[in-house]
């Protein structure tokens, strides 16, 4: 029975997707920053409705523009902080070119980087500067690439610099999925085709997404390997998991791609290679 469900909600998610291009196509790009935030959030509210998914808000969402950062494990975790407190989101540069959803996600102002450039990593600190500065939240899943869910990966830092330029602070934000009320990874796209990942969540009953917004971290001197490091430690402790980056030396070195080669979810069947 909850297979038929399942698949009724499956055709509802893509049609509500399609909506949602068209919405952006006559309306969403012509309206103000302020009511294109409401918009974005009713629609993303809308659509966890339509695939199923329990959330649920723990702690106090910070009200005023912010940098969040949150661990990524699905593709969910953009609709659930946008159903909650919508901001740009920043993600790769390959996702522009995708039907359907590069679509969407131009049309709510996603910062797009170049994952292996280190001067589109450039500009686009100078963008999240500016828009930091121009009292905008912004949506950073440091981590560098999506995760089972069951664990924290290590926190890249670069990408939290403009916050600590423009000192904003930052929102460390926990997700924490789970089935019948114990934790899952079957909402994880890591390593797995979008719609096989959309088509999971919406056939599996109890599925529900925990959304744990944690103390507010100022950046007021503190460098950003600094923030990374608090932020984790708040993260991890939120998910009831190890922090990676207890015993880390300063300062962190990482790879200037602080995306990450799988943050966003690959169009490619479980197992291809290349």
């Amino acid at each position: 029975m909850y297979k038929v469900i399942g698949a009724f909600r499956f055709l509802a998610a893509l049609l509500f997707a399609l909506a949602c291009i068209i919405l952006v196509l006559v309306y969403l790009q012509w309206v103000q920053p302020a009511k294109k935030r409401g918009v974005i959030k009713t629609w993303a509210a809308a659509f966890m409705r339509i695939v199923g998914m329990k959330l649920s808000v723990e702690g106090e969402v910070y009200d005023k523009p912010c940098l969040i950062v949150a661990n990524h494990i699905s593709f969910i975790d953009i609709f659930a902080l946008n159903a909650v407190k919508p901001g740009r989101f920043i993600a790769k540069s390959e996702i522009a070119d995708w039907p359907v959803f590069g679509r969407i996600a131009k049309g709510v102002d996603t910062l797009f980087i170049q994952r292996k450039n280190h001067r589109s990593i450039i500009t686009v600190n100078q963008q999240i500067s500016g828009a930091l500065m121009d009292k905008q939240t912004i949506m950073l899943f440091p981590e560098g690439r999506t995760s089972p869910g069951l664990t924290l990966l290590p926190l890249k830092a670069n990408l939290i610099e403009p916050a600590i330029l423009s000192a904003t602070p930052v929102l460390p934000v926990a997700l924490c999925y789970t089935e019948q009320g114990r934790k899952t990874t079957k909402a994880s796209y890591a390593n797995v085709q979008i719609f096989a990942c959309l088509w999971t969540i919406v056939s599996t009953p109890g599925l529900a997404l925990t959304m744990k917004f944690l103390p507010l971290i100022d950046v007021n001197g503190k460098t950003r390997h600094e923030v990374a490091k608090e932020a984790s430690a708040l993260m991890s402790a939120a998910m009831g998991v190890e922090d990676p980056m207890k015993d880390a030396p300063e300062p962190l070195r990482h790879h200037c791609d602080a995306i990450g080669n799988d943050s966003l979810p690959s169009t490619k069947e479980p197992g291809s290679v290349g």
